[in-house]
Formats: C-alpha cells, sequence, structure tokens
C-alpha cells in the first residue's frame, strides 16, 4: 500500500480526521525520503531549444498511470485536450479510472498551460470541480511528455500525442496490432495482459491473442496457441473518442479508445472495478523468421505477487540472426528491489506470417506480435508475474559520439522504504556533450517529498557498441541504464537496489 494523503476535490472529498492522519504520515516520510526523486532548492535553469507556448497547438489524446495516495489504489486517465498555441485549453474531456470507483468518471475540461524554450511547461486541466496540475516535457510539437504535480494527492506518468483531425471521426480500420495491461489490486493474481492482432472492419473485430491472467496463459486455448478474439469498435465523437471491446476464451475487455491518426489508438479500459492501458499500431508487412533480424531493444514492467504493481522493470537488447536463433544479448531488471544487470542472452525464436513471433531468451519465453519488422508488442509466459512491453529494432552503430543534444525523459515508479513504499516520477531533459559528461533537468513529484525541480544536475556516461549506455547523476543515481534504440531514442532504467524506476528518452525536435 502506498501512503495516504489528501485527495483532490474533484474526484473524492476528504474528511478532515482522516487529513491530519495522512498531513502526520507525509511528515515522517519526509524524514525517510530516498535520493532518487530529491526536489532540491536550485531551481531549473533554461535548456536549449526553440519552443513556446505556439509549440502546443491543435487537438492532444493523453494517457495517464499513476497512484491515489488517499486510498493507496492505482489509477488510470485519458482523454484528450485542444490547445489554442497560445496558452489556453479551449475544450477537452477527462475519463478517470480506480478499481473503487465503480467505472470511469468522465468530466468536461479547459485549462491554460505555459511552454519555456527548453520545452518543459505546466498545463492545467480545470473541470467543475476541481484541477488537474501537470508538468510537461515536448519531445516535439506532436509528442509530450507529462507527470501529474498535484503534490499530495495524485502521482502519475503519461504522455500526450496531437491528433489528426482527418481521422477523429471515422471508424478505424485495418488489422491493428494491440496490447493492454489491466488490473484490480495489480497484485499479480488478478493482473491482465493482453497481446494480439486484430482486424476491424465496418466496426467488427476479428484476429488472435494471447493472453495472461494471473499466471495462466492463453486460458481456454489448446497446444498453447493463441485465442480468437471477437469484437468492435463503436463509431468515435467528432473528437475522436470512441468505445469498444475484445473478447477471447478468458473473456471480455471494454474499453474507451482515442484515435491518435489512421494508425495508431490508445485505451482506456472501462470495466467497473478494473483498471487499464492499451495501445493500439497498425500492422504493415509480411512476416517469416527471417522477419525478425537484427539488434532488438525492449522494455516491459510486470506486477507480481511480491512487491504488486510494477514489481519489475526490465531493459535490454538482442540479436536475431534472421534464421530462428538469437546469438547475443544482454538486459538489465529491478525485482522486487533487487537489482540485476548484464544478464546474458541467447536462444530461439519462431515467427508465424500473421506476426506472432515465440522468442525464446535462455528461461524466459517471450510472445511477440509484431507491428513490422521493426517494431512490436510482447508478453511474457511465465507464472509468477504479469509481464508485457515493447520492442524496437537498432539502428546505427553506438559510441559516447551517439548521445549529443536535448533529450526529453520521463521516469516512474517506486521506491522501498523502511516506512513503506513511495511512488514517484519524474520528466525533464538531459543534455549528452557527445563526449561522456551530461547534465540532467526534471521535475519530480514524489509521494514523500512532494513536486518541485531537481535543479541542473551534472553527470558523467558511457556509451556501449552494442548500445547499452550506463550514466551517473550527481545526487540521484549512479546506475542510470539505457539501451538505445537509435542515437535518437531509448529505454531507461535506474538499477539501484530498493527501486522500481523505468521510462523513456527522444532526442527533442524543437521548432
Amino acid at each position: 500500500m502506498l501512503p495516504s494523503k489528501e485527495k483532490r476535490q474533484h474526484r473524492c472529498p476528504v474528511a478532515m480526521k482522516r487529513a491530519v492522519v495522512i498531513c502526520i504520515l507525509a511528515g515522517l516520510l519526509l524524514l525517510t525520503a530516498c535520493g532518487s526523486g530529491s526536489s532540491g532548492a536550485t531551481p531549473v535553469g533554461a535548456g536549449q531549444g526553440n519552443f513556446s507556448k505556439a509549440s502546443l497547438k491543435g487537438q492532444y489524446a493523453y494517457q495517464i498511470a499513476g497512484y491515489d495516495l488517499t486510498s493507496g489504489a492505482p489509477y488510470r486517465e485519458a482523454g484528450y485536450f485542444v490547445a489554442d498555441g497560445n496558452g489556453n485549453l479551449t475544450s477537452g474531456s477527462d475519463d478517470f479510472s480506480e478499481p473503487t470507483t465503480g467505472g470511469v468518471q468522465n468530466a468536461s475540461t479547459t485549462g491554460t498551460y505555459s511552454i519555456a524554450n527548453d520545452g518543459t511547461g505546466t498545463l492545467i486541466l480545470s473541470t467543475a470541480s476541481g484541477a488537474l496540475r501537470f508538468s510537461l516535457t515536448m519531445v516535439s510539437n506532436s509528442e509530450v511528455l507529462m507527470n501529474e504535480a498535484d503534490s499530495g494527492a495524485f502521482i502519475a506518468a503519461g504522455r500526450a500525442d496531437l491528433q489528426a483531425p482527418s481521422a477523429l471521426s471515422s471508424v478505424p480500420a485495418g488489422t491493428f496490432v494491440f496490447r493492454i495491461h489491466s488490473c484490480v489490486s495489480c497484485s499479480g493474481s488478478d493482473s491482465a495482459s493482453l497481446v494480439g492482432a486484430m482486424t476491424v472492419a465496418g466496426g467488427n473485430v476479428s484476429g488472435s491473442d494471447d493472453v495472461l491472467r494471473g499466471g495462466i496463459f492463453d486460458p481456454g486455448s489448446t497446444g498453447g496457441g493463441p485465442l480468437a478474439i471477437t469484437g468492435s469498435l463503436n463509431t468515435p465523437t467528432s473528437n475522436g473518442r470512441g468505445t469498444g471491446s475484445i473478447t477471447d476464451a478468458s473473456g471480455t475487455v471494454n474499453f474507451i479508445y482515442y484515435i491518435v491518426d489512421s494508425k495508431t489508438l490508445r485505451f482506456l479500459v472501462s470495466d467497473s472495478g478494473v483498471i487499464g492501458l492499451g495501445s493500439a499500431e497498425a500492422q504493415s508487412g509480411t512476416f517469416s523468421s527471417s522477419s525478425l533480424k537484427g539488434s532488438y531493444v525492449f522494455g516491459s514492467r510486470a506486477d507480481d505477487a511480491t512487491a504488486g504493481i510494477n514489481a519489475q522493470n526490465t531493459v535490454g537488447v538482442f540479436t536475431a540472426g534472421g534464421n530462428g536463433t538469437i546469438s547475443t544479448g544482454t538486459l538489465d531488471s529491478v525485482q522486487d528491489g533487487n537489482p540485476s544487470s548484464q544478464v546474458g542472452l541467447s536462444g530461439s525464436y519462431a515467427v508465424l506470417s500473421n506476426g506472432r513471433a515465440v522468442v525464446k531468451l535462455g528461461t524466459i519465453q517471450q510472445v511477440c506480435w509484431m507491428v513490422n519488422a521493426s517494431r512490436g508488442f510482447f508478453l511474457t509466459d511465465d507464472s509468477t508475474k504479469v509481464e508485457d512491453g515493447t520492442l524496437d529494432q537498432q539502428q546505427g552503430s553506438f559510441s559516447n559520439g551517439s548521445l549529443s543534444g536535448q533529450y526529453a525523459f520521463s521516469m516512474d515508479g517506486l521506491e522501498f522504504t523502511n516506512n513503506g513504499t513511495v511512488a514517484l516520477t519524474q520528466v525533464g531533459w538531459i543534455v549528452w556533450n557527445g563526449s561522456g559528461t551530461l547534465t540532467w533537468s526534471e521535475t519530480v513529484n514524489n509521494s514523500s517529498s512532494g513536486s518541485g525541480p531537481s535543479g541542473n544536475l551534472p553527470g558523467t556516461y558511457s556509451v556501449s557498441s552494442n548500445g547499452r549506455t550506463t550514466a551517473a547523476v550527481n545526487t540521484l543515481s549512479n546506475n542510470i541504464v539505457v539501451y538505445l534504440v537509435s542515437g535518437s531514442k531509448g529505454y531507461m532504467l535506474q538499477n539501484d537496489t530498493g527501486v522500481e524506476i523505468v521510462g523513456t528518452m527522444a532526442a527533442q525536435k524543437s521548432p
């Protein structure tokens, strides 16, 4: 259970007696805060870039995953907002789901925002009964990393994507590879991962998926194969918000979907008492074992019975030969607060014509559905945890010079302290100088010490030829690990004892 704190008004009022207890807990936790989420007093200095309010313009769909510090429960959130390019959010809609709320709560939104030249900023979504405050870092005018900065109330991280107006009012059509992760208490026993491919025609869904529900892989299948799916996508509103469902032998998942463009969808699970997020991307290409060729970087999260939600975070890389063999690879992970570093990988794989690949990495078996030859969604067939993630084919060669310039990043997760579990999110930028030194700047929201900027933190880094990058950041961590997809993108992990913190980074593209 996460520590309880004052809850935001627009979701649920808090009794005065409970608020007093919350304040006492907050004070105790503040004294024992871990160094991974320092909210130091030094103000964040200006970074590089040419961003402004005008950079955030148009309609954006967002997804948020976080923790309610009053109930101790996780929650999921999604919606859209319309930014006018001048600091105003003219309209929007927010959907919020927590296991105890009995389904999705919807609210109309307006608001304001500000963007500094380095792409950082704030965004406030206002509803009839309260406000949601976010810290932002822009990757580009079409991609925004965000964390909820309502100190002492909600801790969350997510992203927003610029929507394509031409796609918003039509039912999606074609074949999409999808991934959905859902849970109730998120202890692993009631968590579920669904990964598969669905073909949408006239709003009707057909296809196949693989499911891990509470440690049981593909319940109801014969021979360990995928499950047949049916379902529907209903016609969206003019703002690209629709509803849908997917049914297989393990059950039915109902969801709200948001259209980013004709090839990209975002999901919020809408079943009562269940929370979950997902996404779908249009599938392209033909598939065989020769399709999986080259080095692939991957990142995943898992729930388990020991530490609950996000109990294991993993990043790594493997090399597929195009002939069913995996010759080399390494991974770094933290499970239940216990880190593993540079674990060697080798194994085998097989790819079917529908893009379903079974990848064996030593004792690890991943079932991956390929979006195309360069990207896929996967789950791990393991009865002790419920894990899923993404993989991307590496591009280019790697050295310290591969990292040069300013990169937006977002990380989130948990810290385990003597007084309980602390949730935190970090969003900001990293300037890599191309020769082994860096500057790290973040805004952190920490359930024990609140929300605030870190200042500009100095650090060092080293890039290996396989793209594995290690970094040390002053006062933050000596064990930041990044596996590079290319010189402009990577999967990140804080590989320290007693933490579960993971994320991504991408080179900023300022106007």
